[in-house]
């Protein structure tokens, strides 16, 4: 019983190829006159298609030899749209066959002569599942089911989007179905359900038409009903999908005769008749008398049952399927009004054409699951590879990623030690700066003590009174600046301040030390190198101011965001050798080992004027005198 029902699935092939057609327009741009052909065709207008067919087969027929990228795709396109054409409107799938593997050699090419079209791998992968629909429509479920594989196949190989996926799949589930193989077909239509929300509405069309297909065949006829009630929805208000729609009430009439629904038959009947006028499709019209011949003899109305029958060809019918449902109805027909001769014919005519379908599809079955096993093989293989592939490359990027950590840490390391050497050589660096201050301080110190000393014995032995209050501040002063780098100016100048005291007390000649200190000069709050300036002093009064006496003056003023100290003197002005001067050394190296860890850099000098000499100090604001 289930293989009579067969015809059932022509309406499913002529909605999956029109579907096809469509999605070829969506996926790639096409010549206007191939653009005119797919709209007559989604609008089932036969006569203005096949009148856009005939103008293109013209074009192409003056451009027979011509093997250049444009006339290719063209001939291609043209091809598979021709083979649509001879499937959906004539009911010729054997045609159909024909001209679709001639749309695939265009595209495939024919090797080195002829190399294959570039870009058309969705139109490829439409045309190989055309091929298979129409293997299914002639019978040769086989061959179908292979030709859906082979398309999934490439569809896979090139990770193409599951829009196409869909369309092949939705095949394969559809040619188990054909065959009888329910257990395949579910297996199918469950995968597809996982796809569901990733389905165009068209898709969706589809997959709930073929669904009900499969309900249909093994008697669920409930289910099968409720899928084509949803499929039906889906397209009942488009007016640009009118045959999906008739499609759709042609099966609803069909289950309505199952279920004994006599109203609700002849209601899917009448709607699917005033569709049936503005679209000519034999397979079609042939289902639906089919349809019309069981309503008839569910109602009880032989009488009219046996005329409709009599106008009827009951042989023009291309596809099996289609001439055994026909003929178990109108088997059925002729027992009940006593027909018995006519009833043996039609039984046998059945018999012998049902034996046939059965045992090809039980081989057809068979070969079917051997293509898909080898499909899964393939796929397994296919995908060991690419996990092989995979670990392959995730192998190579950990070892790329331990060697650029290996490399990280070796310069990491590297680095490190090069601060530690700096470092180091820093620390060392500022110890020599550190001893040399310390050994300047202290060739000051006994200098000083022995000079105030000195000075204090003749002034006590002239009578005069004993000051030793400066000698006292500065010996105090250098023991707490003995170990500092940096210091600000009010010590520094503090520290000026004994040391010319007592040098100016032991000069030759007339002795004068002024200070002028900007107002907007913080001298708390002017940091400098220790020792600085005194050895800015201390190198005026030796070099120009000790023999003869003079003046010596420090000033201090703003000059932008930094802070100057000048200390000029009126003597004799500083001799060539001047710079190499220990005092001059520390002071230039002190500066140097500061300025390597600073943006803005302290800058000083010293020269002869016309009368003495000048040293000077530029200290930025922003500095930082911490060695790290």
């Amino acid at each position: 019983m289930q293989s009579n029902k067969k015809i059932f699935m022509v309406l499913t092939g002529v909605v999956m190829l029109v579907s096809c057609l469509n999605r070829q327009q969506q996926t790639m741009p096409m010549q206007g006159a191939v653009d005119s052909l797919t709209m007559w065709y989604g609008q089932m207008n036969a006569d203005s298609m096949e009148a856009a067919s005939q103008r293109i087969h013209s074009f192409l027929a003056q451009h027979d030899n011509d093997q250049i990228e444009p006339i290719r795709r063209l001939r291609a396109h043209w091809l598979k749209a021709r083979g649509v054409w001879f499937s959906a409107i004539k009911g010729q799938p054997d045609s159909a066959i024909i001209y679709t593997e001639r749309a695939l050699r265009e595209i495939e090419g024919n090797g080195n002569d002829i190399p294959p079209l570039q870009g058309m791998d969705k139109i490829k992968v439409v045309a190989m599942a055309n091929r298979a629909d129409f293997y299914r429509q002639v019978g040769r479920m086989d061959m179908s089911v292979d030709g859906y594989l082979q398309a999934l196949h490439v569809v896979d190989s090139l990770q193409m989007d599951n829009d196409m996926r869909i369309v092949v799949m939705l095949g394969i589930g559809t040619a188990y179905s054909c065959m009888g193989d329910y257990v395949g077909s579910r297996d199918w239509w469950r995968r597809m359900e996982e796809l569901l929300p990733e389905m165009s509405a068209n898709d969706r069309f589809i997959y709930y038409n073929n669904v009900g297909n499969d309900d249909y065949f093994q008697d669920h006829y409930q289910e099968a009903h409720d899928n084509f009630i949803k499929a039906a929805q889906l397209v009942k208000d488009d007016s640009t999908r009118t045959w999906d729609y008739a499609a759709a009430l042609g099966n609803l009439a069909e289950i309505y005769v199952c279920l004994g629904r006599v109203d609700s038959a002849h209601i899917a009947l009448g709607k699917a008749d005033s569709l049936l006028q503005k679209i000519s499709f034999q397979p079609y019209e042939y289902y639906l008398t089919t349809t019309r011949l069981k309503l008839l003899m569910l109602e009880n109305r032989m009488v009219d049952a046996l005329r409709l029958a009599r106008q009827q060809d009951h042989d023009d019918m291309p596809i099996p399927a289609g001439r055994v449902l026909r003929l178990k109805a109108l088997e059925q027909l002729m027992q009940h009004t006593g027909h018995w001769k006519d009833a043996y014919y039609f039984h046998r005519q059945w018999h012998v054409l049902n034996d046939s379908i059965q045992s090809a599809n039980i081989q057809m079955q068979k070969s079917a699951r051997f293509m898909q096993y080898e499909h899964d093989r393939r796929l397994l293989e296919q995908q060991r590879e690419i996990d092989h592939e995979r670990m392959t490359s995730r192998l190579t990027m950990a070892i790329l990623v331990v060697a650029l950590l290996v490399v990280i840490v070796l310069v990491v390391l590297l680095i490190l030690r090069n601060r530690r050497n700096r470092f180091q050589e820093l620390r060392t660096r500022q110890q020599i700066v550190g001893l040399r201050m310390e050994n300047t301080r202290q060739r000051i110190t006994p200098h000083f003590i022995y000079n105030a000393l000195n000075h204090e014995m003749l002034e006590q032995i002239k009578g005069r009174p004993v000051d030793f209050s400066p000698l006292i501040q500065l010996l105090r002063s250098g023991t707490e600046q003995a170990d500092n780098l940096r210091t600000t100016l009010a010590e520094e100048l503090r520290f000026v301040d004994y040391y010319v005291k007592i040098e100016g007390r032991q000069m030759a000649g007339q002795f004068q030390y002024t200070k002028n200190i900007a107002p907007d000069v913080n001298c708390e709050r002017v940091s400098l190198p220790a020792m600085s300036v005194q050895i800015f002093v201390e190198n005026a009064i030796k070099h120009g101011l000790r023999r003869q006496g003079g003046i010596l003056t420090i000033n201090v003023l703003r000059q932008g965001t930094n802070t100057l100290i000048e200390v000029i003197d009126n003597g004799e002005g500083f001799a060539p050798s001047y710079q190499e001067h220990t005092g001059m050394r520390v002071v230039r190296q002190t500066i140097q080992i500061l300025n390597e860890h600073n943006r803005e850099q302290i800058s000083f000098g010293a020269g002869n004027l016309q009368q003495g000499a000048r040293s000077w100090l530029l200290l930025p604001d922003d500095y930082n005198y911490e060695l790290s």
